[in-house]
């Protein structure tokens, strides 16, 4: 009877022993597998933030590039500004750039505002008509009002200052290189001999010309150069 009832206890704890060994081996089974989940689990989210940091941002591709130009409307990044060095002025006067000179001063002016009626002839006879004889002419006549003033062709000094019978009051100036007889004048001059005149100065007033009475009212203008008559046109050009 008593080995009886040892024997069904012993059936019994071999029974309980089974299960026990087979919930505990469940149980470590079941914390083995989930560590090893988490472990697994932990390397991915571990190498997926690796990933995450070493994968370079995206650049624009030439094709997106080009849309954002073709479109008006979308603003494109601006571009950093470099500084650049001032630049400097290299540009040169050209050498032979010509250089604009005063107009120099004419040589000689006609004393009186007039037009030349009676050029000069040189060795040339004219007819004279107060006199009705032919004869050269070694001056030009201007025309000119009466009384009206008379200028210093150009500058110099007074040489002579005199009557004469044919040519009436004559004014001799010398002025650089030639002396001008100025005749016809009125007897009262503005200037007296040995003045310094200047070129446009006032010498005196338009008045006859004796040999000349039978022309319009004008002055005779002579110039010499060396002591020889020459053309008067020849200072004016």
């Amino acid at each position: 009877m008593k080995h009886k009832l040892f024997g069904q206890l012993g059936d019994k704890l071999k029974g309980n022993g089974l299960i026990l060994f087979l919930v505990a081996a469940v149980a470590f089974a079941g914390v083995f597998t989930y560590r090893t989940v988490q472990g697994i689990n932990k390397r991915l989210e571990n190498q997926q933030l690796q990933n995450i940091e070493t994968t370079p941002s995206p650049q624009p591709t030439e094709e997106v590039q080009d849309v954002q130009q073709e479109q008006p409307n979308v603003p494109l990044p601006a571009k950093p500004i470099t500084p650049q060095p001032p630049r400097q002025n290299t540009q040169t006067e050209p050498e032979d750039q010509p250089v604009a000179q005063p107009e120099p001063a004419k040589k000689f002016v006609l004393p009186v505002n007039g037009k030349i009626f009676a050029p000069y002839s040189g060795d040339e006879l004219v007819y004279n008509r107060t006199l009705d004889d032919w004869r050269t002419h070694n001056g030009i006549d201007i025309s000119a009002p009466s009384n009206d003033p008379v200028k210093a062709g150009a500058d110099g000094t007074v040489k002579k200052i005199y009557e004469d019978g044919m040519l009436g009051t004559v004014m001799e100036i010398e002025h650089n290189g030639f002396t001008a007889r100025y005749c016809g004048l009125n007897n009262s001059t503005f200037v007296k001999e040995g003045d310094k005149v200047s070129q446009g100065q006032s010498i005196g007033t338009v008045g006859e010309t004796a040999m000349e009475v039978a022309e319009e009212s004008h002055i005779h203008l002579e110039v010499l150069e060396n002591g020889k008559y020459i053309n008067p046109d020849k200072l004016l050009k």
